[in-house]
């Protein structure tokens, strides 16, 4: 046993430090199956299935949990219920909804949006690096949307559809209430939600140029242009992406 931990200090491979690493996480799982075995079937399949929902992606874990319509904030924008001719939204049996699972309308974005970052910037899937890239770029755009629902309906004040908000500053002598009007805090949030796609679109390109110029100093000449052109058709892409400019163009009946 010691003749071996001495073997695997003294080699610096990056296979036997691996190696090492996960040898310490299995150890760890270990420790944790005796809590495991005292679950239920029914539970520890639960379990399973949302391990396995997170290692997914952010189309898993991203989206709003539905709350039903009474209590979910963007009902208004909910594929689900019905409207009749006066405007009014009919709800129907609370069957027809998700409760407690991932938000319909947020889940099919996101799953869209990864779809198309995909095709539209050549990821390979197995690129743990690129796919992380991708999952953020979603995860903006999902953001961005619910920022959009909440001008296009207001917030739980009714502000924001004129980007503008109200706050009550203080009360005068004769109880008459003051206040103050200023740009609604959404505002600045999606102008922040596209500098980070900005950031993230660069890291993209970067990942890219670094795989080109270590292929270079590997000697692989003949790859050499084949990546080179690969970055050149990535920044074209990401000139040629536009972000939604309305709501409307993300809604799930369009």
């Amino acid at each position: 046993m010691k003749d071996s931990l001495v073997k695997i200090e003294k080699d610096d491979s990056k296979e036997l430090r691996q190696g090492k690493f996960f040898e310490t996480i299995t150890k760890s799982s270990d420790e944790y199956s005796s809590y495991l075995a005292r679950l239920d079937s029914k539970k520890l399949t639960r379990v399973k299935q949302s391990v396995s929902a997170i290692k997914s992606g952010v189309h898993a874990s991203a989206p709003l949990v539905c709350l039903g319509p009474e209590k979910c904030p963007f009902v208004k924008r909910c594929p689900i219920p019905d409207m009749d001719v006066e405007g009014n939204l009919d709800f129907g049996p609370i069957s027809n909804y998700p409760v407690g699972r991932e938000c319909v309308m947020e889940k099919f974005f996101v799953e869209q949006k990864i779809i198309d970052y995909l095709q539209h910037l050549d990821v390979d899937p197995n690129d743990p690096v690129e796919m992380s890239i991708v999952n953020e770029l979603a995860l903006i755009d999902l953001y961005k949307n619910r920022s959009l629902m909440v001008l296009s309906q207001g917030d739980k004040k009714g502000d924001g559809r004129d980007f503008m908000m109200t706050d009550i500053t203080g009360f005068n002598e004769n109880g008459d209430r003051a206040e103050t009007t200023k740009l609604h805090p959404i505002i600045e949030m999606i102008d922040r939600l596209e500098k980070r796609r900005e950031k993230w679109l660069d890291k993209l390109v970067q990942t890219r140029k670094t795989k080109a110029e270590f292929m270079i100093k590997m000697g692989e000449s003949n790859n050499n242009s084949r990546v080179l052109e690969e970055i050149s058709r990535l920044r074209e892409a990401l000139y040629s992406i536009e972000a939604p400019e309305g709501a409307e163009e993300i809604l799930l009946d369009d």
